[in-house]
């Protein structure tokens, strides 16, 4: 495998099964409960460079939701 530049915050390599991202720091348990990818696997570096912003957007609107989730106490 060969290193690609990738989106900061993931590691990115070439194979010959196309590129493949992972991130360079861990998730949360509620990241991932809540659809966050620790790896992406792409046909094209474009391709991977959206898919890494879309999954880098997500987790940091999923961590919001986190942080307030930890404010709120449901009835009981």
């Amino acid at each position: 495998m060969s290193l690609i530049t990738c989106m900061p915050g993931w590691h990115g390599e070439r194979s010959e099964r196309g590129l493949k991202a992972t991130r360079v720091t861990p998730l949360s348990d509620y990241q991932l409960l809540n659809g966050c990818l620790e790896e992406i696997t792409a046909l094209d570096e474009g391709e991977l460079w959206l898919l890494c912003d879309a999954q880098t957007r997500l987790a940091e609107r999923v961590a919001t939701a986190e942080r307030l989730r930890g404010g709120v106490r449901f009835g009981g």
